[in-house]
């Protein structure tokens, strides 16, 4: 799989990985604190970026630019938007789209094929073997991003964050394969920010181990 970046916003989600990471270097850059070593014998370099678009499009650029990551794999919490996406279940995000932004300011250079950036196929692929091993709800579908909520959401979206599309649009631009695994803390039903408290460790964990199921399965390849 070459050199995996795993990619989170906040520190109690890029934890859970931190213990699996053998080999273990330590490094900073422009504030940011990187974990590089392997994972399940696959080159990796982990770090959290801080919410939001501009955080996360920063850190996902010095993932490529200073430590050469081939792919990236964002691991996170999301809110749910349909009621098939239930508090704890994953949404394996194989497309993603802004919220609260004028997609057309990015009509000129570089050209996008599609306001909707679209996640790497075979990663798609080894969510889908992931997905058969998991044993909880895990669903395919489109995510919304932005940093503040608007009335300009898909009526396709399973999910909502704050990362997401950012980190896809990098990857368009450096043509790096990417993928984002969200779990939902809250919902339409049930949310609120004692509510994101309260399910938040439970999510990410999730999120965490979907993403190992896809590292292992990367290494069967």
């Amino acid at each position: 799989m070459g050199k995996i970046g795993i990619l989170c916003a906040c520190e109690k989600e890029l934890r859970q990985f931190i213990p699996d990471i053998v080999q273990k270097a330590v490094s900073e850059y422009a504030m940011h604190t990187f974990y590089g070593g392997k994972i399940k014998g696959i080159d990796i370099v982990a770090v959290y970026s801080g919410c939001g678009k501009i955080n996360a499009a920063i850190t996902a650029q010095q993932m490529i630019d200073q430590y050469s990551v081939d792919t990236i794999l964002l691991s996170g919490i999301a809110g749910g938007l349909k009621t098939s996406t239930k508090i704890f279940d994953t949404v394996v995000c194989i497309a993603s789209e802004f919220r609260d932004t004028d997609i057309d300011i990015y009509s000129d250079f570089p050209v996008l094929e599609s306001p909707v950036f679209q996640a790497d196929s075979h990663l798609i692929d080894l969510a889908q073997q992931a997905a058969k091993a998991a044993d909880w709800p895990v669903h395919f579908g489109l995510t919304t991003t932005g940093d503040i909520f608007t009335d300009r959401i898909s009526p396709n979206a399973l999910c909502i964050d704050m990362e997401t599309a950012a980190v896809a649009h990098v990857c368009y631009m450096n043509r790096v394969p990417f993928l984002a695994i969200r779990t939902i803390s809250d919902n339409t039903a049930d949310n609120g920010q004692d509510v994101i408290e309260r399910n938040f460790d439970r999510a990410a964990y999730r999120s965490y181990r979907f993403v190992m199921k896809i590292l292992s399965f990367g290494m069967m390849k």
